[in-house]
């Protein structure tokens, strides 16, 4: 045998092993890959099918539904004639305070024991302003009271009132100082004193 028809059977030889090699390998693939039929199983005890949805045309039509015999009516128990008790009262609620809001200094109160005679007479409510902040009085007819005391940013209030006439707010700095004094001696009148360290 010659030297090209023998590497001609080779090369036949190794083609035909290698296309069938593949196609064994494609069959193999498909055949796993492909879909199985779907399997049928019984449905479970108590399960009813829906009835499939009939057209409008075929669809019978309604009968009128027979009417309800009327039942026997039983009396209604009657109301027992027992008075209830009237809810207990409840005590008043307490006070709302608000919180105070953060970077604003609070407002000063005004002193326990004052605020008789400032209700009736007097000029009434006034505010009276400074550098470290403002203070609102009422001069009344017994002396002058504080109803607030707001100081500025940087500033801290406190109040005094020795007698029903007089009061004096002061708001405090660190290089300042504001004075506030309301009295109603020898008449309704307040005056501001600033000072700077």
């Amino acid at each position: 045998m010659s030297r090209l028809p023998r590497y001609l059977l080779i090369w036949l030889s190794c083609t035909a092993a290698s296309v069938t090699a593949v196609m064994i390998t494609v069959h193999f693939v498909v055949g796993s890959t492909r879909p199985t039929a779907p399997v049928a199983q019984s449905a479970p005890e108590g399960f009813v099918a829906a009835p499939p949805p009939s057209s409008p045309a075929a669809r019978p039509s309604r009968s009128p539904s027979p009417r309800p015999t009327p039942s026997v009516r039983t009396p209604s128990p009657t109301p027992s004639r027992t008075a209830e008790k009237p809810p207990a009262p409840t005590s008043a609620p307490a006070s709302r305070t608000s919180p105070p809001v953060p970077d604003e200094p609070s407002a000063a109160q005004p002193p326990e024991g004052q605020g008789g005679g400032c209700e009736q007479g007097g000029s009434g409510v006034h505010t009276i302003s400074s550098q470290g902040g403002k203070a609102t009085v009422r001069y009344g007819s017994g002396g002058v009271c504080l109803i607030s005391a707001v100081p500025n940013q940087g500033f801290t209030v406190s109040t005094s009132q020795t007698t029903p006439e007089t009061l004096t707010a002061t708001f405090s700095a660190a290089r300042h100082r504001s004075e506030i004094t309301a009295t109603t001696e020898p008449s309704d009148r307040a005056s501001v004193r600033e000072t700077s360290f």
